[in-house]
């Protein structure tokens, strides 16, 4: 096989050109500032993805069936606001954990209960669940000042390190290594994909499409849960609109990780891998001194350009790499037949079939 070709085929695979751009990416932030590539920052960017990377861990389950999310920021949000209040309230810290996972957990079950049992649509019932979050978070915050829980175990989960690697790293990786596992080795994760494919066809091959788009809200409900858990031991404090914009955040992150918003295909370590992404854009651009008020709209920019160049890149890759297939003197196709003297004793008029003939070929 050439180089040529070998090259092509590694760029018809979607999301190695996202790849390549990220590595670029850290090249140039190596190059422009001395800081980028040290331990501390590293941990620093991880530190500062894990949240993202949570959100965008449940979306996947979300996008994969075909629906989507538009709760998960303001229910991190309340989750982080309902585990400060537990821990505040005198609460044992495992029940403030659960407080806080049981806030997210409920609100999927809401998301899911309504889209998978009453048939509303997704982006209607999730918007409102967002409102409904941000409301919520406004009224608990006008009242009582969540700030200031005294609790060495809580501010571990964030602050704590086990080896040198950070605590939050740790947790999420084994959040996302569970998740993958129940995505792609579980029957619940095939029907995902199925679901996601096309709902009336698995359906009608008896998956369980309602029951799977419920547990996917939920799913993602849970996440947001966890999120909050950790935003809240990260902050020591809840203010009003605290989780707004993580949802668009989160759904960026999927994308650039390969993610259809059309479902059916996607994985959760794709999903994660794009919240790296967005975190090293972040942190790469407080470092050379950009100011924070560009990096919405510089974030914007490299989320479509990077999505748009691994479509054409991969387009392009594929279209060569089925051109290399072809014979040198034509298109692809049946081979022609050879022409040759007709046998002896058989009639060279073409047989026309009878119409039953042809009814039944289609139909066999």
């Amino acid at each position: 096989m050439s180089a040529s070709r070998r090259l092509a085929r590694a760029f018809a695979v979607e999301g190695v050109a996202v790849a390549v751009i990220f590595v670029g990416m850290v090249v140039f932030f190596s190059l422009a500032s001395p800081f980028f590539l040290t331990g501390g920052n590293i941990a620093n960017l991880l530190v500062e993805t894990v949240i993202i990377a949570l959100l965008a861990a449940g979306m996947a389950f979300v996008l994969v069936v075909g629906g989507i999310d538009l709760s998960v920021g303001s229910v991190t949000g309340l989750s982080a606001a309902t585990t400060m209040w537990a821990l505040m309230a005198g609460l044992p810290l495992p029940v403030g954990l659960l407080v806080g996972i049981g806030t997210g957990l409920v609100a999927g079950v809401v998301n899911g209960a309504v889209i998978a049992l009453l048939g509303v649509n997704d982006f209607i019932v999730t918007l409102a669940m967002l409102s409904v979050g941000a409301g919520l978070l406004q009224v608990v915050t006008s009242d009582v000042q969540l700030t200031g829980v005294q609790s060495d175990a809580f501010a571990w989960l964030t602050q704590g390190s086990v080896l040198g690697v950070p605590a939050p790293v740790l947790i999420a990786v084994v959040v996302v290594l569970v998740l993958e596992f129940v995505l792609v080795a579980t029957p619940f994760g095939r029907s995902a994909y199925a679901a996601g494919i096309g709902p009336r066809a698995a359906e009608l091959a008896g998956v369980p499409v309602r029951r799977v788009r419920f547990g996917v809200y939920v799913l993602s409900g849970a996440c947001a849960g966890g999120a909050g858990v950790l935003l809240a031991s990260k902050l020591n404090s809840v203010q009003s609109g605290l989780g707004s914009g993580y949802e668009l955040t989160a759904i960026a992150a999927a994308v650039l990780g390969g993610i259809s918003l059309a479902g059916g295909r996607g994985s959760v370590w794709r999903a994660v891998l794009g919240a790296v992404f967005l975190g090293t854009l972040s942190q790469g651009l407080q470092l050379l001194g950009v100011d924070p008020l560009w990096f919405t709209i510089v974030t914007g920019l490299s989320i479509v350009a990077a999505v748009a160049l691994d479509r054409v890149v991969g387009r392009v890759a594929l279209s060569r790499l089925l051109g290399a297939d072809r014979p040198a003197d034509g298109p692809p196709g049946p081979s022609a037949p050879v022409r040759g003297p007709a046998p002896e004793n058989e009639d060279p008029r073409p047989v026309q079939p009878l119409a039953g003939s042809a009814r039944e070929a289609r139909t066999s």
